[in-house]
């Protein structure tokens, strides 16, 4: 039974996710990070497909005009590479 759900449902739903996925941007340089299905749920996001590349997802919030409180626009960017130098121990 687990080799039919191996070889004909994750396929199917993968199929189904890769479909109704949008595209995630950068915040901050506005270039295409990769592909996912954003569900909100139960008061968090459940990101689902997302082929980030290997980098993790890091949410951002969108600066405002105007100042509100019940209404906030979320956004995404990408883990900032480690800045510590590269020195070995003594």
């Amino acid at each position: 039974m687990k080799n039919f759900k191996e070889k004909i449902f994750r396929p199917l739903l993968c199929g189904i996710i890769n479909l109704l996925s949008s595209d995630i941007r950068d915040v901050d340089t506005g270039k295409r990070i990769g592909r996912a299905l954003l569900i909100p749920w139960r008061g968090r996001i459940l990101i689902l497909g997302a082929g980030v590349a290997g980098y993790a997802l890091v949410p951002k919030f969108y600066g405002q005009k105007r100042l509100t409180f019940w209404k906030v626009e979320l956004g995404f960017t990408r883990h900032p590479a480690p800045d510590y130098p590269s020195e070995s121990r003594p």
